[in-house]
């Protein structure tokens, strides 16, 4: 089963410590478009990013 977009982008900047600036940039989106999808507002029609956004999630936690 798949998790809302909202739920994905809220794992991300929980786990990651990432901004929708930082998301937005990795996907090539604008952040008012990372920030629709957030509240809700928006879906992203587009299985790569999809795809783009669960590979964030995968990722090893970078190092600080």
């Amino acid at each position: 089963m798949n998790k809302p977009i909202n739920e994905v982008i809220d794992k991300i900047i929980k786990e990651r410590d990432v901004s929708l600036e930082q998301i937005a940039g990795e996907l090539g989106v604008s952040s008012m478009t990372v920030y629709r999808w957030r509240r809700g507002q928006a879906t992203p029609k587009s299985r790569i990013v999809l795809r783009a956004l669960t590979n964030y999630i995968n990722q090893a936690p970078a190092v600080n």
